[in-house]
């Protein structure tokens, strides 16, 4: 009788606690200047919504013009983690990230200012800054903490790896551990030590191999051009330079490319006859002519107005080649950035974080793919912070936690959380 007594009174107390504690639903509705849409699940566990918020476009001045900025809140419980996904670009969808499932967290997406559905109605294009996107960043945090009040963890791939370093060289303090992935530093605004990288990466035979695929396919340029104009046609695409500079710049782009990605192995190039019908098809295998259309060009113009005023991006190595190219003057990236959207270089801001990162930059967990060139303007953390820097043997840009070994991931894992546990 007595423990049923006991059964009848805890029953009771679960019950007036869940009739009491609030939703998650119920909990953003008190969130001050967003508007939340509830969105089906990747699974049964989650919740999930699209939400919308109010930036400022300048975060120096509140006052000013605003914009909407769009993000992804998946919800698991109050008492979890939260994981904060900084994108570099446009938030496509929502999904678990990687970190997000190791720890069992919540998760909050975060869409880019200036890309996307994250577009003010005005572009001041000084507004897209990594200090202005951080204070996007930091108020989000902010407010979402009124409902997540534990411990904060970000997160990034590439680009967007780049922002949680960003995020967090800004606002230290707004969450315990960043994980970024493949994530560049760039120190210059055409960093040499990409084109250094390209020199000696992977063995000497596969970049002999990829020289000699570079010369001929510019030695075959007169009849390849109308091989591209037909692809172009049937692929409903549209360049905004001549054919003919689209065709070098996409040539000089291929060891770039095959390092990063590896469309195509090595041993795959010897079967590449010497006609511009086989060669023209392993330029299109590696997947570098649609970067061009006008599609891709308009998508990726924010992250050209960024890396040309302060993060940075590479050139061309055309020692080689140059005696072969009829098109390509100058062996920049900026030549597909208009002249109009070409502001002052931010000298010594990529240096700063540097700086910062090497002495400041504890409790981060950096994962990079050797074979991938951003690896090369990657941050090297060493004694001065308790960093750690994970490099997949033989990775690609491609590469995750979960590529590591067994044992390398737990290390990992186990030290997320002795990162997230310790008492501030």
């Amino acid at each position: 009788m007595k423990n049923t007594f006991i059964l009848i009174f805890v029953f009771v107390i679960q019950m007036a606690y869940t009739q009491t504690s609030p939703s998650i639903a119920d909990q953003l509705k008190g969130l001050e200047g967003i508007n939340i849409e509830s969105i089906t699940s990747f699974d049964s566990v989650y919740q999930t919504f699209e939400i919308s918020i109010s930036q400022p476009v300048d975060h120096d001045n509140p006052q000013s013009a605003s914009f909407t900025q769009k993000i992804y809140l998946s919800h698991l419980d109050f008492n979890q983690p939260v994981v904060l996904v900084t994108e570099g670009y446009q938030a496509r969808r929502n999904y678990l990230s990687e970190p997000a499932q190791l720890i069992k967290a919540n998760q909050i997406i975060v869409e880019h200012r200036f890309f996307g559905e994250s577009v003010p109605d005005s572009l001041d294009w000084t507004k897209l800054n990594t200090y202005q996107a951080a204070s996007d960043d930091h108020r989000i945090v902010e407010l979402f903490k009124k409902i997540y009040p534990g411990k904060w963890l970000s997160t990034g791939i590439s680009k967007g790896g780049q922002t949680t370093i960003y995020f967090r060289y800004y606002y230290p303090n707004d969450v315990r551990v960043s994980m970024p992935y493949v994530a560049p530093l760039n120190i210059e605004q055409e960093d040499p030590r990409i084109n250094l990288f390209l020199r000696t990466v992977g063995n000497l035979e596969c970049r002999a191999k990829l020289l000699h695929l570079q010369r001929k396919l510019l030695a075959k340029e007169k009849e390849i051009l109308p091989l591209l104009e037909k692809y172009k046609i049937d692929h409903h695409m549209v360049f905004l330079q001549s054919d003919g500079l689209v065709f070098e710049f996409a040539v000089l782009e291929i060891p770039f490319t095959f390092w990063q990605w590896a469309p195509f192995t090595c041993k795959s190039l010897d079967k590449v006859e010497n006609t511009a019908e086989s060669l023209f098809a392993k330029l299109v295998e590696a997947g570098i002519l649609d970067m061009y259309s006008v599609e891709s060009q308009s998508y990726y113009l924010p992250f050209l107005v960024q890396a040309y005023q302060e993060i940075g991006y590479y050139n061309f190595d055309v020692d080689s080649l140059k005696p072969q190219l009829n098109y390509v003057t100058n062996p920049s990236n900026g030549v597909f950035l208009p002249d109009s959207l070409r502001l002052p270089y931010l000298d010594h801001q990529m240096e700063n974080v540097h700086h910062w990162l090497a002495n400041k930059g504890n409790n981060f967990l950096y994962i990079y793919g050797e074979l991938d060139p951003w690896v090369s303007t990657s941050p090297n953390p060493d004694a001065r912070t308790n960093a750690l820097k994970m490099v997949l043997s033989g990775g690609s840009h491609a590469t995750r936690l979960k590529d590591f070994s067994e044992k390398e991931q737990k290390r990992a894992i186990d030290l997320i959380k002795q990162w997230l546990n310790k008492k501030e």
